[in-house]
């Protein structure tokens, strides 16, 4: 079985990594799996460059990235996701 949680971003340069480090930290029983999905909706600050650096420093986790050409809303952020 595999979790996943889609993490709907707009500029949240100053909040993402807080986010995606405690998501990586939650361990789940049972053998579960996780991945994160992270859906940048057109962040205007530097929220891909964070994305990126937590995803290039922690190969270990399953981490999958979108980026929208445009913001959409959080509600087609997390329907992408």
């Amino acid at each position: 079985m595999k979790l996943s949680v889609v993490i709907p971003a707009y500029n949240e340069e100053k909040t993402i990594l807080s986010i995606l480090h405690k998501v990586a930290d939650v361990k789940l029983i049972n053998d579960f799996q996780k991945e994160i999905i992270i859906v940048n909706d057109c962040s205007k600050d530097k929220t891909e460059e964070q994305v990126l650096s937590f995803q290039n420093l922690h190969p270990d986790e399953s981490i999958v990235y979108y980026r929208q050409p445009e913001n959409r809303g959080k509600g087609a952020a997390i329907h992408k996701g």
